[in-house]
């Protein structure tokens, strides 16, 4: 498999919520990493799509939201159904906490 991720994604179950056009999906993310993460999901969001992203960690009290676009549809290794999504990019006090979260994590 062809393996294009900038930053190497650690296996995690956080819940987030994802705002795709007028629709609002909560979701949980089954890996994550500063540039991305696979989103478990029944409902499927097309790919290309524009997607806002809101979820938290522990070193920071404000929740994190950034843009992004989904970029496949699949299942991850334990068989689950969702799709990929490449953030835009964080701010600096977010990338820190996620940093932080995923240092733990690993």
């Amino acid at each position: 498999m062809d393996n294009r991720r900038v930053a190497t994604r650690t296996p995690c179950r956080l819940a987030a919520q994802i705002a795709a056009g007028e629709r609002t999906l909560d979701v949980a993310f089954r890996d994550l990493s500063l540039g991305g993460a696979f989103v478990e999901a029944l409902e499927r969001v097309p790919v290309g799509e524009r997607v806002t992203v809101r979820f938290r960690v522990p070193a920071q009290p404000d929740p994190i939201e950034v843009g992004g676009e989904v970029r496949w549809h699949g299942r991850e290794e334990a068989g689950a159904p969702g799709f990929g999504v490449r953030f835009d990019g964080l701010r600096a006090r977010d990338a820190w906490a996620l940093t932080r979260f995923l240092d733990a994590a690993a």
